[in-house]
């Protein structure tokens, strides 16, 4: 099975469009989303159509469930928060019930793990080893059978591998094939805000039967998307990180 596994799309309508050519031209068998399809950009209505439309198999993330009222917005920073408020405002009733019956977590084809935060707390962040050693932990006691573990939420592409005594946390290649033994923590990085330091839409292809997976980066029309933020009102800091990619 060829997989590809996308992330943090946040109703950026151009990069999604982008990374769904990409995918089409990778002949893949599921696309597999881990969360945040909606919040900061200004198309969560026609992304939610989009995904729904391409049959994306898809988990709730904190920003879905944030304008969805599952969760405060208190411990969001304030253009976060505005963003939210201007997604809860606009999303319409069809697509909030979308949203709202995906799950938090899924596992895939008793293949691999699917989180949004970390496979303990769907809104935790790991963004170093320790939060990898205690994601390792969690699935040796939760989830004996599965090796693999794609988690989003920080926007950061990320492989975290283990051997049980130790993690090595890998940076360097987009290509890796995953061997037979210890835990493999992966971030596919964001298709709608990158925070990698490069401008554009990131996600992965995972092969499973060579358990091989490749990071793409793929540039979209971040000025279409830039201008959208402008008309709708919604915070210019959303629009100029876009072309930093942070």
């Amino acid at each position: 099975m060829r997989y590809a596994i996308i992330s943090d799309i946040h109703a950026n309508l151009e990069a999604l469009e982008a990374t769904l050519k990409d995918i089409k031209n990778q002949h893949v068998d599921k696309i597999i989303c881990l969360g945040d399809v909606v919040g900061y950009y200004p198309n969560p209505n026609k992304c939610v159509s989009l995904c729904k439309k391409s049959g994306l198999i898809s988990i709730r993330g904190n920003h879905d469930d944030a304008a969805l009222e599952l969760c405060p917005i208190d411990n969001f920073n304030p253009i976060a928060q505005e963003a939210l408020l201007w997604t809860a405002e606009h999303l319409k009733k069809e697509n909030k019930e979308w949203l709202q019956q995906l799950p938090d977590h899924l596992v895939v084809d008793d293949d691999f793990l699917a989180v949004h935060g970390s496979p303990w707390d769907p809104y935790a962040y790991i963004f170093s080893s320790a939060g990898a050693l205690r994601s390792f932990s969690y699935m040796r006691t939760n989830y004996p059978n599965i090796s693999i573990c794609f988690f989003g939420h920080t926007h950061q592409k990320a492989l975290y591998t283990s051997d049980e005594n130790s993690v090595e946390e890998v940076t360097r290649g987009r290509e890796y094939i995953l061997g037979n033994s210890g835990l493999f923590l992966i971030n596919p990085g964001s298709v709608g805000q990158s925070r990698d330091g490069i401008p554009g839409a990131s996600y992965i292809i995972y092969h499973s039967e060579k358990r091989g997976i490749e990071f793409r980066h793929i540039p979209y029309d971040i000025e279409t998307t830039q201008r959208k933020v402008r008309a709708a009102g919604l915070p210019m800091m959303l629009a100029e990180r876009l072309s930093h990619g942070y």
